[in-house]
């Protein structure tokens, strides 16, 4: 079965190092936000985590679990709303790979290998597992809770959670601290594909704005978890930044 692949989708994943690390907790465990009964005042809250931003910038290390090792390289993330996703990958300060994807096309460059891969963004989330939507997909970067367009139904569950549903076939559940923080969502997309995300170590960047520097990913497909882990070490928002993207004459399409 396929698997999630690491940020790039390509074979570039095959390359990197063992990691001896293992996922750490916080050693906390936050208070989920209790008392609030009507949906809608929920819904305002769990709306307020997407903090407004034109450019999300952000340099960290990415994690996967792969066939019982723990993989990872650094990432450069850069992020236009709702007009383009930018994600670089190195290794021991090499570039290894480079993504580029809008809401209609995605790009792939494998540096090791040579090689370059175009697809409609939508089959991009088809062949590799990913979540159905950009704007889903972006938020795996950013944080911030997704809230699915066409509501059928909302409920405030027994245990806090705000659970959503959509006549686009999508459901989702968040859950707040009791600072108003998301720290835990759950994401049925339309091709069933659970993905579940966990938020921690949310700081002030540039902007005053916090967001979450850790977060938890992991897309549960036929029941198999596939594993994505973000440790930022910076986030800028709001300071444009070039989109370097060019495919050699000389690469090969996969």
């Amino acid at each position: 079965m396929k698997r999630i692949l690491f940020l790039l989708a390509i074979s570039a994943t095959l390359i990197f190092a063992k990691c001896t690390t293992t996922r750490q907790p916080s050693g906390t465990t936050p208070v989920v936000l209790g008392g609030i009964s009507e949906a809608s005042a929920l819904l305002d809250l769990v709306n307020a985590t997407n903090l407004p931003y034109d450019w999300f910038v952000a340099t960290g290390t990415g994690t996967i679990d792969w066939e019982d090792q723990r993989l990872s390289a650094k990432v450069n993330v850069r992020i236009r709303t709702d007009s383009v996703i930018w994600v670089q990958i190195s290794k021991l300060g090499i570039e290894v790979g480079r993504m580029l994807v809008t809401p209609d096309s995605a790009y792939f460059i494998n540096r090791i290998e040579q090689k370059y891969a175009r697809y409609s963004t939508q089959d991009f989330f088809k062949k590799f597992n990913m979540p159905a939507d950009f704007s889903m997909f972006s938020k795996v970067f950013t944080g911030g809770a997704f809230i699915p367009p066409a509501i059928t139904q909302m409920v405030v569950e027994p245990d806090g959670a705000l659970f959503v549903e959509s006549s686009t076939g999508v459901s989702v559940r968040h859950w707040l601290d009791v600072s108003y923080q998301l720290i835990k969502s759950q994401i049925v997309d339309t091709r069933k594909q659970e993905i579940l995300a966990r938020y921690e170590a949310y700081t002030a960047v540039n902007s005053g704005q916090k967001f979450p520097f850790l977060r938890y990913n992991t897309i549960i497909i036929n029941g198999e978890e596939n594993l994505f882990d973000l440790d930022y070490s910076s986030i800028l928002i709001n300071i444009p930044h070039e989109l370097p993207f060019s495919i050699p004459s000389h690469y090969e399409k996969m």
